[in-house]
């Protein structure tokens, strides 16, 4: 497999997904607006499916990478983990305003998306317990089922509730989840 003739083809599915939605695009339309054979898109994925799972996989991707970055930020434990979760959001609703891309992120009737975002939450869930590890201050005994309990309190501002919901009561109710979830860990 050639990165170059995969990243030229997920970008040219992302493209008529966001505009005519997954269910809607052929692999066909696919290769002509990557202009490859429709071969060549079979010779990189397999099936619709595996391609709908390695954009919805970049895109949790990108999304992990965001998260990271916030936890490995200088500051205090609870104001990374909070710009961390901040992060998460606003990614997860960068996606929602998308044509269609709340489907990348979550579609039950898509095998190769809900693996992608199952995969997502071990990975995340992995990091956020990495991080309550090496934070004292936060007080996580227990980092693991700490992390899990985190993003457990956390759901409402992630899909699919973020996506049946409203975003800017959401976004404005943000901070208060912080404050009661956060400052808690810091008074164990």
């Amino acid at each position: 497999m050639t990165d170059s003739r995969q990243r030229l083809i997920l970008d040219a599915a992302l493209r008529l997904f966001h505009h005519y939605g997954p269910t809607k695009t052929t692999v066909a339309d696919i290769a002509r607006e990557a202009q490859v054979g429709v071969g060549s898109v079979y010779l990189e994925f397999p099936s619709k499916n595996a391609l709908l799972g390695a954009l919805s996989r970049r895109a949790h991707g990108k999304l992990l990478r965001a998260e990271q970055e916030a936890l490995e930020m200088e500051g205090r434990a609870e104001a990374r983990l909070a710009r961390a979760l901040d992060r998460r959001f606003e990614g997860f609703v960068s996606v929602a305003r998308l044509a269609h891309g709340p489907e990348l992120f979550f579609c039950s009737r898509c095998d190769a998306i809900r693996g992608a975002h199952h995969a997502f939450r071990d990975r995340e869930r992995e990091l956020f317990a990495a991080f309550l590890a090496g934070a004292e201050e936060l007080h996580a005994p227990d980092p693991r089922r700490a992390a899990s309990a985190l993003l457990r309190a956390y759901a409402a501002f992630a899909p699919p509730v973020l996506y049946a919901g409203e975003v800017e009561r959401l976004r404005e109710e943000l901070p208060q989840q912080h404050a009661l979830v956060l400052r808690g860990l810091l008074r164990r």
